[in-house]
């Protein structure tokens, strides 16, 4: 497992960008909503999503990545807010409390069941990770980082299912995303 304070000691707030899912449904979260960005790394989904004007949160492990976000967001005026929390581990008492949460390239099994306790009724979860076989070296080597096929649709079988897109490490269609799942859905 890296070091991700390590990890976030050499990148910038700057390099960071919101996931394919999130650019491409973000109209489907109402006006000036209360996000959460689980997991957030630098923040790339937070930071899209407060400059469109939510009020967005943004959780993660580590002490570096949280205060390089809150820095860029003081900074550049953003209703953005970012707490450490090990989110294996210790989660927030924080129920029926977001319009929206947005998770990338992160997974937790035991975790996955909270992101639709935090939503509000009528909240919606977006989620963008790896599924399946790897592909062309890309994401996470050990299966246990990797959904399975399907997998996001029988955890969160009781949400509205909004957009899914499951692309397999042998499409080639053109805008293919081998081994990638995207994930839209409403409480």
């Amino acid at each position: 497992m890296p070091d991700w304070n390590n990890v976030y000691t050499e990148k910038s707030v700057n390099s960071a960008t919101p996931s394919e899912v999130v650019k491409e449904k973000a109209y489907l979260i109402p006006a000036k909503s209360k996000v959460l960005e689980y997991a957030s790394g630098l923040a790339g989904n937070g930071i899209y999503l407060a400059k469109k004007g939510h009020d967005v949160m943004a959780w993660d492990l580590s002490e570096v990545a949280v205060e390089k976000i809150n820095t860029y967001a003081i900074e550049n005026k953003l209703n953005l807010a970012a707490q450490v929390h090990d989110l294996e581990s210790v989660l927030p008492d924080m129920k029926n409390k977001f319009d929206a949460v947005v998770v990338s390239y992160f997974l937790h099994r035991d975790t996955l069941r909270y992101l639709y306790e935090i939503l509000k009724e009528g909240g919606l979860l977006f989620y963008q990770t790896f599924s399946g076989e790897r592909y062309e070296n890309q994401g996470p080597l050990r299966e246990a980082f990797r959904l399975k096929q399907n997998e996001l649709l029988e955890v969160f079988s009781d949400m509205q299912l909004l957009f899914y897109r499951e692309d397999d490490c042998r499409s080639s269609a053109d805008g293919a995303r081998q081994g990638q799942v995207y994930f839209v859905a409403k409480k």
